[in-house]
């Protein structure tokens, strides 16, 4: 499980290996990011009766993320108890045997032949695993599991400084928007004054002019305005900084959601403002944010 202040990514490799009850097992977890969970468990088909262990053991340590389980088991035999699959002999030999007879071949198969018969001492697929066996098979789970999770806490850890550094440009375009948002209202008090005093062909404005100069910036302001948007920024981005201070079970699924948040305050600035230097850093702030989705996406 995830403790206070660790973020997991989702990309995980771990192995285990373990011996006793007369078998040797090893497992392999490979997890990459996905929406949700999904576990794939590929083993042998009697494996099926411990299966519900063995995925309430992974989900309960990686709740998300498309995982791949691998489980490998193999018996210690000796020479007293060679696995041979006598039915498939009996069956080589009686095919061999009718083949001999239609091509007129003589008939001198001996023991010796047998051991050339592919899969003859191999221990069957579908082989049932006994109950002693299932411990020795969650102690390799235990030891995959392990270096996984490890794995991708260190993934988190270099995701979250990642995302510490995608959130400078959010912060630079809101401090630029604050500082020019006053610039672009007396930019536009000029430009008016100087188109108004140009169509009236250079004469000084009356007081009625200035009336109506100063009632188009006033409307102008009040359309401008982003002191709303650079609240919520100013929110989102403190939120986000929570979240990468403190982790989050979930933080990969909010993380997400307030870059989304972020990208629609910094569209909603720009094309208010619509000032050159605004634009310039919501350009950078953009791209940001386009990265911290990628980068979140892999958080569980």
């Amino acid at each position: 499980m995830t403790t206070p202040n660790e973020i997991h990514s989702m990309t995980g490799f771990g192995a285990g290996t373990a011996q006793g009850a007369g078998c040797s097992v090893r497992v392999e977890i490979r997890s990459v990011n996905h929406r949700g969970t999904k576990l794939n468990v590929r083993s042998r088909p009697s494996l099926v009766q411990f299966e519900k262990n063995l995925r309430g053991i992974i989900s309960n340590v990686m709740p998300r993320g498309a995982i791949d389980v691998f489980v490998t088991l193999e018996r210690s035999v000796d020479a007293a108890h060679v696995p041979v699959r006598a039915e498939l002999a009996r069956v080589a030999i009686s095919a061999l045997r009718t083949l001999s007879k239609e091509l007129n071949l003589q008939d001198n198969l001996s023991a010796s032949d047998l051991a050339q018969i592919p899969g003859l001492f191999e221990q069957g697929w579908d082989e049932p695993i006994h109950e002693n066996e299932w411990p020795v098979i969650e102690e390799a789970l235990n030891g995959a599991l392990t270096q996984a999770v490890q794995m991708r806490k260190d993934e988190g850890e270099a995701t979250r400084n990642n995302l510490r550094t995608l959130l400078e440009p959010l912060a630079f375009f809101r401090k630029t928007a604050m500082d020019a948002a006053p610039e672009v209202i007396e930019r536009l008090r000029t430009k008016l004054r100087e188109r108004l005093t140009e169509a009236l062909g250079g004469q000084t404005l009356t007081a009625g002019d200035e009336q109506a100069l100063l009632r188009e910036v006033c409307l102008f302001a009040d359309r401008a305005d982003i002191q709303e948007e650079m609240a919520r920024l100013s929110s989102h981005l403190e939120q986000f900084a929570q979240l990468l201070d403190t982790g989050d079970p979930e933080c990969g699924k909010r993380i997400e959601f307030l870059a989304q948040e972020c990208l629609r305050e910094v569209n909603t600035t720009a094309s208010k403002a619509n000032d050159v230097t605004i634009n310039a850093a919501a350009v950078d702030a953009k791209l940001a944010v386009e990265k911290i989705k990628e980068q979140a996406a892999n958080l569980q």
